[in-house]
């Protein structure tokens, strides 16, 4: 098999419910398989990208709290460009911040954190651009870009200018969303250029194009938490990944089943055709070939307990109950009920949402049966994590 590319391109806090409005979006569909019920395993960047990078959740992979940047997963992981390396792809990463992103497997990583305004579709195109020239002339070459400017723009416009409780920031929501909107309008033009790049370089003939967000950003839903990193709600956990390739992901193809961000690397890697080490620790992702060309893009397990089940967990450094050294806030969720833990006060959430999606309505009392299986599934799935 012809060795392909591979270029993931990161958006960071992209919201899955409002890339609809913009065409570069609607394009990506037509031209790939895109997947929109997928589950961050963290709703922030570091422990997000380590564990999509790894295929394995925080507490398995070693990285799982704010207070463990700038290490690297624990000794038996291996990490996506490790394993794009050793088979003879060559690897480069441009990352918001190096802290954010274990090194391990990288030919050359870099970050653009100390650039004032930085323009991102000149940073990357310039990289893509001397990916081509320093490869071997028949090297793949796998290119890791990350756009942080949504993060970014909240930094400056929310972070830097109210707390988790600030009256004036959570009165005015419809505001904060018309705000973001032009965060996301703008990361759709840095998008719609990137693409074109690509496409003009003839790379989409050769390689396999991601287009993912590492997690979702609020914006002053809920008391507490401003934008992302504190709660488990369904604005910073569901995201979504577009694959493009035709000759291995179906265009036009939208996937409604639950998955996960720990799915990407086993699915690259299955597409590459690259066996998995079994001298490493195994990795906990699912390869969604099997969703893809199974899918009959109906609901599965919608009304069951039983079916396939997402895992997160965050501890924030701000909010009502700081953890920054261990998360303290879990859930587990299916296609229809969201099960939420919230340990440092020890109280519980259950949410239907198929009727709730907003998750105003806290079943937790009402539906003592539902609640109890949950929780002895959540039991369930946190064991197997530390025992895969």
């Amino acid at each position: 098999m012809e060795k392909l590319n591979v270029i993931l391109l990161l958006i960071d806090g992209a919201r899955v419910d409002r890339i609809h409005q913009f065409p570069i979006f609607q394009k990506l569909k037509q031209h790939g398989t895109f997947f929109h019920q997928m589950i961050t395993h963290a709703p922030y960047t570091l422990v997000s990208m380590n564990s999509i990078f790894t295929g394995m959740y925080g507490s398995r992979n070693g990285i799982n709290a704010y207070y463990q940047m700038y290490a690297d997963p624990k000794s038996g992981c291996q990490t996506l460009a490790e394993y794009l390396s050793e088979n003879g792809w060559y690897t480069s990463g441009d990352a918001m911040r190096l802290s954010l992103v274990s090194h391990k497997g990288f030919n050359k990583i870099t970050s653009q954190e100390e650039i004032e305004n930085p323009d991102f579709f000149k940073i990357h195109s310039k990289i893509l651009d001397e990916i081509i020239n320093e490869k071997e002339s028949d090297q793949p070459f796998f290119a890791y870009l990350h756009y942080p400017k949504i993060h970014n723009s909240i930094k400056e416009n929310v972070f830097d200018k109210y707390d988790d409780f600030s009256e004036e920031y959570f009165s005015k929501k419809e505001q904060n969303l018309k705000d973001y909107d032009t965060y996301l309008k703008e990361a759709s033009d840095y998008l719609e250029k990137m693409y074109q790049k690509i496409t003009d370089e003839g790379l989409d003939s050769n390689s396999i194009i991601i287009i993912m967000a590492d997690h979702g950003m609020g914006v002053g839903e809920k008391i507490g938490e401003r934008a992302y990193g504190i709660f488990t709600y369904e604005y910073s956990i569901r995201t979504f990944a577009f694959f493009i390739q035709p000759r291995i992901f179906p265009p036009e193809k939208s996937i409604l089943q639950l998955t996960e961000t720990i799915d990407i690397m086993p699915t690259i890697l299955g597409a590459l055709e690259i066996p998995e080490k079994d001298s490493c620790l195994k990795i906990q992702g699912k390869n969604l070939m099997t969703i893809i060309h199974g899918s009959t893009n109906s609901k599965s397990n919608q009304n069951e307990l039983d079916g396939r089940f997402a895992f997160s967990e965050t501890g924030g450094v701000e909010g009502p109950w700081p953890s920054p050294k261990e998360p303290n806030v879990k859930c587990i969720r299916n296609s229809k009920w969201k099960l939420i833990h919230n340990i440092t006060p020890g109280n519980w959430e259950l949410y239907n949402l198929e009727k709730d999606p907003q998750e105003d309505e806290n079943l937790i009392d009402s539906l003592p049966d539902i609640a109890n299986k949950l929780k002895s599934k959540m039991e369930e799935i946190e064991n197997k994590i530390l025992e895969s």
